[in-house]
């Protein structure tokens, strides 16, 4: 599965630079962040780290965010050279490993039934290897929400709070609103469920992860609550450019269409060019797996207060569709940014599905049996 993954990834990194430099003539978020880090690592290689002090160098006014990506950028041209490929092929590895961690979060919660199922679909989805073969914040954050996960979702399902921390830092290192999307969830988890189970390490992860989330959204200006669409409309400001810009509503029914435009649009009569015909084929096919597998949706839907790691995915499915929708007003972006939702949908689809079910209760089955026969044993004896 490596392997053939690295064969993937080639074939993606090859496919993104076709599009990016034979369709749009170089422009694009990692051109930009390639020759950001050619800068740094001028730097970099005369042992001078002014690039992580020196506000003059740095590009926008703060340290995370946009700034943050031109070094890891630098260090991929460390290794391998000022090459677009070669460094965008270095970079998407990161996606790569916090897959194979969904996959590993997978199998700690559910077993093996379906951990194939679905460990091949996140490693051959296309949008999944597509968006990240390239210097770009959303390759960081796969990896980063992957981490997470792996703390929320540690052995034997217990929590790693250091690793969580770790994966919420990563994520705050590029994007502080997903890290505060991630840190909102889990605390909506803990209080749907595990928060009738008043021991220590669960009071403190939700406090840790409310202080956290509010921490994160002071980080990009908002101190209270109700700022949070003032964000949101500033991001919009930043993101309306280009063919594929889409209107949205004002007054309370944005509210309803922001998540609308994440989870379905492009609609069918939107998709004109080739990258949207793309996207809408991307979407709609997780779609047409929710409806096939509609009984395992409603079962995990259902085992929201007692599976934290399905409620964690349905919260921050919601919150990202409905932050991200009020952010963005360019479909090239939604369809690129929303790749993260991705394996917490397949992960609501595959979790309780019939063959696991069937599975579970064979088994059960079959402990009752054992058990009835060695009552039976202890009776003639």
């Amino acid at each position: 599965m490596v392997t053939n993954s690295i064969l993937i990834r080639i074939v993606a990194v090859f496919a993104y630079a076709f599009v990016v430099f034979g369709i749009y003539g170089g422009g694009g978020d990692p051109v930009v962040y390639f020759r950001w880090g050619q800068r740094f690592v001028e730097y970099f290689k005369q042992f001078d780290l002014s690039p992580f002090y020196d506000r003059d160098l740095w590009r926008g006014p703060a340290f995370a965010g946009t700034n943050f990506v031109g070094y890891p950028a630098a260090l991929a041209i460390l290794f391998v050279g000022e090459s677009f490929r070669g460094t965008w092929l270095l970079y998407s590895s990161l996606c790569l490993i916090g897959l194979f961690f969904f996959a590993k979060v997978f199998y700690r919660a559910y077993g093996g039934i379906e951990y194939k199922n679905y460990l091949y679909i996140l490693l051959i989805y296309p949008s999944l290897w597509f968006w990240t073969a390239s210097i770009s914040k959303d390759t960081w954050m796969v990896f980063g929400a992957a981490t997470f996960l792996t703390g929320v979702v540690g052995k034997n399902r217990s929590q790693n709070v250091p690793i969580m921390v770790f994966g919420l830092f990563w994520c705050y290192l590029v994007r502080p609103q997903l890290a505060a999307i991630l840190a909102f969830s889990l605390a909506g988890s803990y209080f749907l469920g595990s928060l009738k189970k008043l021991t220590f390490q669960n009071v403190f992860v939700l406090i840790l992860a409310v202080v956290g989330a509010f921490y994160f959204l002071s980080v990009l200006g908002v101190e209270d609550v109700t700022e949070v669409t003032d964000l949101a409309q500033d991001t919009q400001r930043k993101s309306s450019y280009g063919g594929s810009e889409i209107s949205v509503s004002d007054g309370p029914l944005k509210f309803i269409q922001a998540p609308v435009n994440i989870l379905l649009r492009p609609f069918p009569w939107e998709a004109g060019g080739f990258l949207q015909i793309i996207s809408f084929f991307d979407i709609y096919f997780i779609w047409y797996l929710v409806f096939k597998n509609w009984k395992a949706v409603k079962r995990s839907f259902l085992m929201i207060r007692r599976d934290r790691l399905i409620a964690f995915s349905f919260i921050f499915i919601g919150l990202f569709a409905m932050g991200a929708g009020l952010a963005l007003v360019n479909l090239g972006l939604i369809a690129r940014q929303r790749i993260i939702l991705y394996p917490f949908m397949f992960m609501i689809i595959y979790a309780y599905s019939d063959k696991r079910v069937a599975f579970l209760k064979r088994k059960k089955k079959e402990e009752q049996e054992k058990k009835y026969q060695e009552i039976a044993e202890l009776q003639k004896t």
